[in-house]
């Protein structure tokens, strides 16, 4: 049975009943006609020779208020860029779409000029995008969701874009969230870093509006979002990992609760996940997972004691240990309600990989300082401070 708890610091649109598609999709032609969507994908390159994305845009081809998609990659060759329009183009179809090769020379330059030392990633690939839409003089709203969904239906844009569209709830963000499961739980770092980590940061620091905040989201790590572009266009993100902690935190600095909410995206969502291998955690997973926390400590720190943060990051540490072992065992729990398989001993290696990762992140702290992570500037103020840009990302997209 579907739950209708909502909490205190946040607005949750519940999965309750399934409307009728083909009205819901007119409902939303008429609602968008002067609040056009552009659907904005983050991609790395292998994502085109997978076979989440060709299914994604083939059924986004036939969605009608989707007015324009944009792909913004990041991790190819040039030839690879063309063949990959290309196909993207095929699958398409008629559909507007624009691709922007973010590791191009002419997006590079971009990059380089905005934010220095530049590093690809999803952020980066979100804040190119959106910054492309906003120089094009785009108006609406944008949605977005991770290009490597398995089981993609598009109710999910319906569900993310009507909380935006309708003209009587007046939201200017809304984040999808969904349960990460198949045979097993998935989404380690949710589970067993971000919500305990929450947890303890408040134990430490008793009650902070950005905490809580935080941890009034179910999952603060998922990918998939829509918002007012005007409103998009004023989040500072970081380049890579983190970007979702970031957005949620620029979110509470800029919307009211009543401007914000989160959606029940109503189904079990297939991504390709991280698999642990016997007696190891994935590298990949670990470097995700630290840089994640560095973002969350940087948020949480930077407003409250930043001189006394490698004191407070070690007492931190110490409740998170606690903690997550905690939740550890309420996950086993969940599993064996469920008859789902449950292998203990990789989840107390990953909670073990989230440990270390944390430990060097206060030793870090404690003889180099609180690390920020580097937060591009907002795509509005980099387009007011230097107009030349508009043309220059315009120019890169490829139609």
């Amino acid at each position: 049975m579907a739950d209708f708890y909502q909490h205190a610091h946040l607005p949750t649109l519940h999965h309750l009943a399934t409307p009728d598609s083909t009205a819901r999709e007119a409902e939303l032609v008429e609602m968008t006609r002067e609040k056009p969507v552009a659907l904005l994908l983050p991609a790395l390159h292998t994502e085109v020779t997978r076979p989440a994305l060709p299914s994604i845009l083939r059924q986004v081809a036939e969605v009608p208020y989707i007015s324009e998609v944009v792909l913004s990659m990041n991790g190819m060759s040039e030839q690879q860029m063309l063949a990959a329009h290309a196909k993207c183009r095929e699958w398409i179809g008629d559909k507007p779409m624009t691709l922007l090769w973010n590791d191009g020379p002419q997006l590079q330059a971009v990059h380089d000029r905005v934010n220095g030392a530049h590093t690809h990633g999803k952020g980066a690939n979100i804040w190119m995008g959106v910054t492309y839409l906003r120089a094009k003089g785009h108006s609406g709203i944008v949605v977005s969701h991770d290009t490597d969904i398995l089981n993609y239906g598009t109710s999910l844009l319906a569900k993310l874009c009507f909380p935006i569209a309708h003209p009587l709830l007046n939201y200017k963000f809304a984040k999808g969230y969904y349960s990460r499961v198949a045979d097993r739980l998935y989404g380690r770092v949710t589970r067993l870093l971000i919500f305990p980590l929450i947890q303890a940061f408040q134990e430490v620091l008793g009650p902070q509006p950005l905490l809580e905040h935080l941890e009034s989201f179910r999952y603060p790590l998922s990918g998939e979002f829509a918002a007012d572009s005007e409103t998009l266009s004023k989040f500072s993100i970081p380049s890579a990992w983190g970007l979702e902690i970031a957005m949620l935190c620029e979110v509470h600095r800029n919307l009211q609760v009543s401007e914000m909410c989160q959606v029940d995206l109503g189904f079990h969502y297939e991504h390709r996940h991280r698999q642990l291998e016997p007696g190891s955690v994935e590298p990949g997973l670990v470097s995700a997972a630290a840089d994640v926390a560095r973002c969350l400590a940087h948020q949480v720190l930077r407003e409250s004691q930043e001189r006394a943060a490698e004191s407070l990051l070690r007492l931190v540490l110490e409740r998170y240990k606690v903690r997550a072992a905690e939740w550890m065992d309420r996950y086993e729990h969940v599993a064996l309600l469920n008859g789902l398989i449950y292998d203990r001993v990789e989840e107390g290696m990953a909670v073990a990989a989230f440990t270390e990762a944390l430990e060097d992140l206060a030793n870090h702290t404690g003889s180099q300082g609180l690390m920020a992570p580097t937060l591009r500037p907002t795509p509005d103020s980099v387009l007011r401070a230097d107009p030349t840009l508009a043309e220059l990302v315009i120019s890169a997209g490829l139609v």
